[in-house]
Order: structure tokens, then C-alpha cells, then sequence
């Protein structure tokens, strides 16, 4: 038997070559450090005696015009605060430039009510309630420009009375001749002395004593300018009796000043709560329109007034409107 041998494993395949690396990069060799005491500082040289002095000047300068600036924007706050003071303490009339044009109106007093009788209220503000004051001091004093006092006036205790025939009598404690000119009252006068001033005063007379005028006074002044000024208050027993008389003479009567009136709109006007205003003008014979006379009806619960003015040059609307809106407010 013949012994076959193992044939030797085949040869395994040699390991493929390993490829070559790239050749790394060289290194960069470190910069070489610099050698101490390789950098030297040099020192500025001293500044001259002529720069120190230079130096010097200048900072001296700069601190006066730093001293200049400031009082100058002292000099120029001390200016302003004091034209302001100049501007606003004295009167705008007294300053040349800004006075305004007269326009007509007066210097009246500071207005101050009479007192109350005790245990009586004041009126309102709606027209309703009655009226207790003295109604001499319920007039509209005389302006400056007509004589009067530009002092706030006085009034003596309300002493007046009525009498037995409803026509009121001063005690002598609040007469005219016992107060001073200045705040002396307005005269009691009848209730007819208005029928004078009417061109159809028998019509008026029935008018009155239908309503029952109870007491009636009246103030007069003539103005600089020529202007007069007549108010004359009628006092009623009731609000109801007082504004029938308002109506009538509003829309009927026809005074001798102002023959031919027509209604003046014053719906601009300033209005006073509780008052009723009916305002008529005349321009017969009228200077470039201007009216001539000038008319005006308040209500007030219990007191008609009736303000007249006339010039035969015209007269302004400001002074008309002017007295009939403090009478106003002295019947409010």
C-alpha cells in the first residue's frame, strides 16, 4: 500500500505593501524671543521755561472765558427775570405798545350786595324766589367816569319799611342825607314817574296797576363822552305780576328816547342765570349807523328793570352791554 502524503498547504497570498505616508509637514521653528532690554524708552524732554509759560497762559485763559460765559448767562437770567417783572407788574395800560383802545366802558366799584333782612333768604338764581334786599342798593352805582367812587360801598342795616299804601319809607338811618355821597343810596320814587319817559303812558298806567308795582327807584349819570344813563327798578308783589309787565313793555311800550326801536340780538352776550333780557336800539338820526338810544327789559322774579341810554353822537354797544350785564348780576 502505498502511502500518499498531505499535500503542503497552497502558500497564502502575500500582504499587499502598506503604501507610503505622506512626508509630514516641518515643524515652523518658535520666533526666537526678543532679548530683554532689547526695546528702550525714551523720556520727553523737559518742556522749556517758554513752553511752561505758554502752558500756563493758556489755562489763565481758559479760566476767564469760563468766568465771561458765566456771568455773561448770569447777566442775560437776571435781564430776562427782570423784563418779565417789568412786563407783568404794572398795568397793561401803563406799558406803551401793549395798552388797549378804549372801547367805551366804565370803571364801575367793586359790586357788593346788600344784606338780608333776618330770617330771609336770597333769591334763587332761577328767577323765582323774591327779592328782600333794599332795592335803592339793588341799583348799579354811577361809574367813575361820571363822578362816582371806585371804592367798594357800604350799606346801613335793611331798616326800610313798606307803609300802609305799599310805598316803601326809608328810616332816617338809611336816607340819602344821612349816608355818606358815596354810598348814598338812590331815591324812593312812585311807580308813575316811569310814565314820563313812555309815548303812550296812560297805556302803561293801566299796566301797573293791573300788576300792583309796589315800590320803584331809579339811578342817573352822564358819562365823559355825553352818554346818559338812566335804571329804574319796579318792584312787584309776585313773579307772575312782574313778568306780565316785562312782556308788555317789551313788545308794546315805546319810550320817548327811542321812538322807533328795534330788537338788538344779544343771544353772544354774557348770560346771568334767573334774568330775562329783551335789548332795543334806535338809529334815528344815527351818526354812521351808530344808535342813538339804546333800550334795555330785564326780569327778575319780582323786579323789572328798565335801562335807558342815549347820545345824540351814538351810543357803543360795550358800555351798554357793559351796565346791563352788571345790573344783572346785581339782580341774580
Amino acid at each position: 500500500m502505498t502511502d500518499h502524503a498531505t499535500p503542503p498547504p497552497p502558500a497564502s497570498d502575500p500582504l499587499p505593501p502598506v503604501p507610503a505616508s505622506a512626508p509630514a509637514t516641518p515643524p515652523v521653528p518658535p520666533l526666537p524671543e526678543p532679548a530683554i532690554g532689547a526695546l528702550e524708552f525714551t523720556a520727553p524732554p523737559a518742556p522749556t521755561p517758554e513752553e511752561l509759560a505758554e502752558q500756563q497762559a493758556r489755562r489763565v485763559r481758559r479760566r476767564k472765558a469760563a468766568v465771561r460765559w458765566s456771568c455773561a448767562a448770569l447777566v442775560f437770567a437776571l435781564a430776562g427775570t427782570g423784563t418779565a417783572l417789568a412786563v407783568t407788574a404794572p398795568e397793561r395800560t401803563d406799558i406803551p405798545g401793549l395798552a388797549t383802545a378804549g372801547d367805551g366802558r366804565y370803571t364801575f366799584p367793586p359790586l357788593t350786595l346788600p344784606p338780608l333782612p333776618s330770617g330771609k333768604a336770597a333769591p334763587d338764581g332761577k328767577g323765582k324766589a323774591l327779592h328782600y334786599a333794599d332795592l335803592r342798593h339793588l341799583l348799579l352805582p354811577a361809574p367813575k367816569e361820571a363822578g362816582g367812587s371806585t371804592s367798594a360801598p357800604t350799606f346801613p342795616a335793611p331798616t326800610a319799611k313798606p307803609t300802609a299804601s305799599g310805598s316803601p319809607t326809608a328810616s332816617p338811618t338809611g336816607s340819602a342825607s344821612a349816608a355818606p355821597a358815596a354810598t348814598a343810596p338812590a331815591d324812593w320814587v312812585t311807580c308813575d314817574a316811569i310814565l314820563a319817559e313812555q309815548q303812550d303812558p296812560a297805556k302803561l298806567r293801566e299796566l301797573l296797576l293791573e300788576d300792583a308795582c309796589r315800590a320803584a327807584t331809579v339811578r342817573e349819570w352822564t358819562a365823559s363822552d355825553g352818554t346818559r344813563t338812566q335804571i329804574r327798578l319796579l318792584r312787584f308783589g309776585s313773579a307772575h305780576e312782574s313778568w306780565d309787565a316785562f312782556s308788555s313793555l317789551r313788545s308794546k311800550g315805546r319810550t320817548k328816547a327811542a321812538p322807533d326801536t328795534k330788537t338788538t340780538a344779544h343771544q353772544d352776550w354774557d348770560t346771568v342765570a334767573g334774568v330775562d333780557l329783551t335789548a332795543l336800539e334806535s338809529t334815528t338820526n344815527a351818526p354812521k349807523g351808530t344808535p342813538t338810544a339804546r333800550v334795555a327789559y330785564l326780569s327778575a322774579s319780582d323786579i323789572l328793570a328798565v335801562i335807558t341810554m342815549t347820545n345824540p353822537d351814538g351810543v357803543p354797544t360795550p358800555p351798554f352791554r357793559q351796565v346791563v350785564t352788571l345790573q344783572s348780576d346785581l339782580l341774580a
